[in-house]
């Protein structure tokens, strides 16, 4: 028997997360602000922030939460580190607290895993290794991730934190800028140029949008929770290669724009992904120029 998830946010992970759990035979409802690039028959869809349902039936019968929303990005200014706060992070526990009290028994939060650790993180980094965010993205993820472990260890609720790397794939939309795959895959289309601060050295761990989506599936089945594991392909990828490969799929070149180095920006990252191989029998299926090729043509 399947089953029942709430999906709060329907961007990449959310929307892709839902196709996978559904294929799974699990029933799923996804709570979303605007419509998902594309319908899907076997998801039910509630339109409206979180505090729209947050005081109705939203969650009665869920076994499964997960929470892939946010608006906050890697780049974001913040006027108030209280009013992010506000904003971010006390929303998401008092979710996660209700979930407890209505009898949910998993609660799976999409974390950053590459904001958390910070420039002086060992690579590949691990789950235990000391994070020392950069900017407020990942000073908001950090906190959250504490805070729902807290609630897990008070009311028995099963933890998931999923520190995914750098998702990319079809769904994903270059024209505003959320995913460097994306946004390459754009400017080649003949869309703007693309803007890399630095000098293209900088590595990422580029991890494909379905793959997420499995280690999402495994996550929510796996009801006695995980704490933090990292979903990434374990692979260091310098964005000016990432672009070669990205030519090489549209067969096109990428008009690339040199802008001064940001503090915000990691130098290096890539992420050890063993506990997720261990705990969710989980590991990446689409190498990088596979995952390209297929984002290309869909």
């Amino acid at each position: 028997m399947g089953l029942e998830v709430t999906i709060f946010g329907g961007g990449l992970i959310g929307s892709a997360s839902a196709v996978a759990l559904a294929a799974a035979d699990h029933d799923v409802r996804v709570v979303t602000r605007a419509p998902a690039s594309q319908a899907f028959d076997a998801t039910r869809w509630l339109f409206g922030d979180m505090a729209s349902f947050f005081h109705d039936r939203t969650l009665q019968g869920t076994d499964v939460v997960l929470y892939a929303a946010g608006s906050l990005m890697p780049a974001s200014q913040i006027a108030s580190v209280a009013g992010v706060l506000a904003d971010q992070l006390i929303p998401v526990v008092e979710l996660a607290e209700r979930a407890a009290r209505e009898g949910v028994r998993n609660f799976v939060f999409i974390s950053s895993g590459g904001t958390v650790y910070g420039k002086g993180a060992r690579l590949p980094s691990r789950e235990d290794h000391a994070t020392v965010p950069i900017n407020p993205y990942g000073m908001i993820k950090v906190q959250t991730e504490q805070a729902l472990l807290e609630v897990g260890r008070r009311t028995g609720l099963g933890i998931h934190v999923l520190r995914v790397a750098n998702p990319y794939g079809p769904g994903q939309i270059g024209s505003r800028r959320l995913g460097f795959i994306a946004a390459a895959i754009d400017s080649a289309r003949g869309g703007e140029p693309l803007a890399i601060w630095g000098d293209g050295t900088n590595t990422r761990d580029f991890v494909f949008i379905e793959d997420v989506a499995q280690a999402v599936v495994r996550a929510a089945e796996n009801l006695a929770g995980g704490g933090i594991i990292n979903i990434g392909s374990g692979r260091e990828t310098a964005l000016l290669d990432a672009c070669a490969l990205v030519e090489a799929a549209t067969g096109r070149p990428i008009a690339i724009r040199f802008e001064p180095a940001r503090p915000v920006d990691l130098p290096r990252s890539v992420l050890d992904i063993g506990r997720a191989r261990a705990v969710l029998s989980w590991s990446p299926r689409v190498g990088l120029e596979q995952g390209i090729a297929r984002t290309v043509r869909a």
